[in-house]
């Protein structure tokens, strides 16, 4: 049985170089590119894992919060985020005083009520200030993969706009990330299920060309973003203001 979690060292590890964190960076930029966001406010990545994400947004001041001490090392690299430990649940921080707030892949985190938690980033939230949310998406492709990087839920879009209009948010945009490699992915995953094949193997970088290759995919899905909507994907984006 996969242990939960298990997989959480080595993502914070492999975040600055593997192709998937690097891939859908692109997308996260992209889509606050074409929302028009350039950076005049604060940002907040609430679950900042290694950081990376709050260091490359563009930002007045970044600040990085997570529970986990261990990503907070691995965070500690990207000197220009300000770093806080502490939970979602309760946040250690007073607004409104953030344009940016930033929720990748944690709201949908095991142990975490994700309802209460979105209440508390959008108290944090100037007005118009804008939320970025990540989710994994499709209830029905939960997998041993999700236990080991600590998913507890994956969402359908319907239920993600229901839990971001509960909070009092206003959805601006809601679409997928990771359309292309979605077949691939699904088949993986249901192979690990029936087979009860080890997924660690997933979280190792492929050979260089295939990781480029890979990467390459992503960027371009990030440069449709710019314009347009993704129908399906492994991953599942709401901008809220």
């Amino acid at each position: 049985m996969t242990a939960w979690g298990s997989a959480l060292p080595t993502l914070y590890e492999i975040e600055p170089v593997h192709w998937w964190t690097r891939g859908m960076l692109a997308a996260t930029q992209a889509l606050l590119a074409a929302d028009g966001w350039h950076g005049h406010g604060d940002l907040l990545d609430v679950g900042c894992g290694g950081g990376m994400s709050a260091a490359a947004i563009v930002a007045r001041h970044r600040i990085g919060i997570d529970i986990s001490w261990l990503a907070l090392t691995y965070a500690r690299q990207h000197p220009e985020v300000h770093l806080v430990q502490g939970s979602l649940a309760t946040l250690p921080l007073a607004g409104p005083r953030f344009g940016l707030i930033l929720a990748l892949d944690v709201l949908d985190q095991g142990g975490l009520d994700s309802d209460t938690a979105l209440t508390a980033c959008a108290d944090l939230l100037q007005p118009q200030g804008r939320m970025l949310i990540r989710v994994s998406a499709y209830r029905w492709l939960h997998s041993a993969y999700d236990a080991a990087t600590g998913t507890g839920t994956r969402m359908a879009a319907s239920e993600l706009r229901r839990r971001v209009d509960q909070a009092g948010l206003i959805v601006r945009r809601l679409t997928y990330g990771n359309c292309c490699l979605f077949p691939l992915a699904v088949l993986r995953r249901l192979q690990a299920r029936w087979l009860g094949t080890p997924v660690e193997g997933d979280l190792q970088p492929p050979p260089a060309w295939l990781g480029a290759w890979l990467f390459a995919i992503l960027r371009a899905e990030a440069a449709w973003l710019c314009r347009h909507d993704l129908p399906w994907g492994l991953s599942l984006y709401c901008l809220a203001v």
